[in-house]
């Protein structure tokens, strides 16, 4: 008995801690209007860097002017625009990234043939003789 009416108090003083959520269905155009003001906001944010601000300069381009063509972009242009900076390859040359790829994978070669893994280079000794 004291064991149930121990577990009962527990149950309901948890019970008074807990919050009420709700759930509601969001609509297209409210999840579209806001990814489409975040891409321009995050446009306008790439745009204010001062490397960025520098390289326009570089090459002779009016940052003001980029800012005008930004504010001007339909918000499926400046989605798109995002969405291409997010998915460009951070300064790794694709050359560079395939040489290392073959020293991996001949590192690896190389250590389950001393191993005695395998037995692919003729001259290696294998550690399991």
């Amino acid at each position: 008995m004291k064991v149930s009416k121990l577990l009962l108090s527990f149950v309901l003083s948890v019970s008074l801690f807990t919050q009420v959520l709700s759930a509601q269905i969001a609509s297209t155009g409210a999840v579209l209007g806001q990814s489409a003001v975040s891409s321009k906001k995050k446009l306008a944010q790439i745009i204010s860097r001062e490397d960025v601000t520098k390289k326009f300069q570089e090459l002779g381009v009016d940052s003001k002017m980029v800012e005008a063509r930004v504010a001007s972009m339909t918000d499926e242009e400046a989605s798109k625009v995002a969405h291409q900076i997010d998915t460009l390859p951070a300064g790794a040359d694709a050359g560079m990234s395939i040489v290392g790829a073959v020293v991996f994978i001949f590192l690896v070669l190389l250590i389950t043939d001393i191993l005695g893994v395998t037995k692919v280079f003729n001259f290696t000794k294998s550690v399991r003789n």
